[in-house]
């Protein structure tokens, strides 16, 4: 009986001693996990900006005029207002897997609803795939940054996001140099089409995604967010708890957005119309942005996560971004010149820092439960400017002659990139006031270093 209870004794202590599970995000599989995470959006980076690279067929082919072709972006913005405010409450609630198989599946069935409505000349079939495409385009984008936030930490941070910034882009970057070939060879059905194949390859990476994501979940013995206790759930009330600060970044995101990607729906127009180039060269034109932006990412991410200053690389994106759109102001109409392609270069700088810097910027200055409500907020606010823009800027071009009309949208964007210049500013003088997190090299470490010291007892 003895020996009985010895060995007893000794099976405990073997079990008490065996060391924890390794965590998947110290070791290397956290990078296939980021690169899942990027072949997640490509999709809906390709198939968003399809109508961008197809500016001018879509118009000749379904008759439409500037206001209605805008129109296809206003109404994926539109559920955008609302959805990510919801997509991010759940997500802190429930978790994120289960927004991302939905939004997967929005994005990709809303695509081929878009390319249907295209086929058959139905302008409201189409503008409904667009709607539907734009229910789940956002909320893919949160869930994939908290994803990151949860493999990530520290350090590393910026780097990641750089990278998953770096790989979602090329999916723009094809969308711009691809759609225009294949529809030379057939036409702007098929181009649309082979979007919607891009999307269900961004759902399969979903799949595998979210698989290696509960297993690590499982390994850990992390909880489902219903699961935990009522002190660490979200609730609703707690979006008081966001600073000053959060919203003066959040009228910056709406700044340096709109200004990016107003210019972008109507990129290709702009270059075929006031420098004539063909539509082809327009696509590969307008694919200097993104292209840029995904070469930059990655190294602006490796700097900032060195020696921080988070802000004034956001206040040097804004800097770009104007700078870009007066450069085309005050650029004449001529035949196929250089100097405005170079111009791409300032948007391209400019909206590689911002994807880089601003997400990582929200992450640390909200508390981990309230991220994912953050994240919709931040879309929801973004995506009420991209709404309204839009159609301001058709109604612009539209109704006014200089340059093509498009005199007076460059300076509306520009105006509007210097409202980021100014927001950077006092981002940065109440980030300074408040012990500088965001100047930080390491953001985590100084928010400890602020926190007041806490006495633990133990009762």
């Amino acid at each position: 009986m003895d020996t009985k209870n010895e060995c007893d004794a000794e099976i405990c202590l073997v079990t008490d001693d065996k060391p924890p599970p390794t965590d998947p995000a110290t070791t290397r599989k956290r990078f296939l996990m980021l690169f899942l995470s990027c072949l997640l959006c490509i999709g809906s980076y390709f198939a968003y900006d399809n109508p961008a690279a197809l500016e001018v067929q879509l118009k000749h082919k379904m008759n439409m005029s500037s206001i209605e072709y805008n129109m296809l972006y206003s109404i994926y913005s539109f559920p955008n207002i609302v959805f990510p405010l919801i997509g991010g409450f759940l997500m802190d609630k429930f978790g994120s897997r289960a927004l991302i198989y939905a939004s997967s599946a929005f994005v990709t069935i809303g695509q081929a609803i878009f390319a249907f409505g295209v086929s058959i000349n139905s302008f409201p079939i189409a503008l409904l795939g667009r709607g539907v495409f734009g229910c789940g385009g956002e909320n893919l984008d949160i869930a994939q940054s908290v994803i990151v936030i949860g493999w990530f930490t520290g350090k590393e941070l910026s780097m990641a996001f750089g990278l998953n910034s770096t790989l979602s882009l090329l999916g723009s970057v094809l969308n711009d140099n691809i759609e225009p070939i294949i529809v030379s060879f057939s036409n702007v059905t098929t181009g649309l089409w082979v979007g919607f194949l891009v999307c269900v390859a961004s759902f399969i990476a979903a799949i595998f995604l979210n698989t290696m994501d509960k297993r690590r979940d499982k390994l850990l013995g992390i909880k489902e967010k219903s699961e935990l206790p009522e002190s660490e759930r979200f609730r609703f009330k707690d979006i008081k708890e966001f600073s000053a600060l959060f919203w003066i970044l959040l009228v910056n995101c709406i700044a340096v957005d709109t200004s990016v990607y107003c210019f972008g729906y109507i990129a290709s127009g702009f270059y075929q119309t006031r420098f004539h180039y063909d539509y082809v060269q327009a696509g590969s034109i307008m694919s200097i942005t993104f292209f840029i932006s995904a070469i930059f990412c990655p190294l602006i991410g490796f700097i900032t996560d060195r020696i921080g200053k988070r802000v004034i690389f956001i206040m040097v994106s804004a800097v770009c971004v104007t700078l870009f759109h007066f450069c085309c102001m005050f650029t004449p109409d001529s035949y196929r010149p250089i100097y405005p392609i170079l111009y791409l270069v300032l948007l391209g700088l400019g909206y590689s820092i911002y994807v880089t810097v601003y997400w990582a910027a929200i992450s640390y200055i909200v508390e981990p439960k309230l991220i994912g409500t953050a994240f919709g907020t931040t879309y929801a606010v973004s995506n009420l400017g991209l709404v309204v823009f839009p159609i301001l800027i058709g109604y612009i071009q539209d109704n006014s002659s200089a340059d093509h009309g498009y005199y007076w949208v460059s300076f509306c964007l520009g105006v509007t990139g210097s409202l980021g210049i100014v927001t950077g500013v006092i981002v940065y003088i109440m980030d300074t006031k408040q012990g500088g997190i965001l100047h930080s090299a390491d953001p985590v470490a100084r928010k400890k270093e602020l926190e007041p010291s806490k006495i633990c007892t133990i009762s």
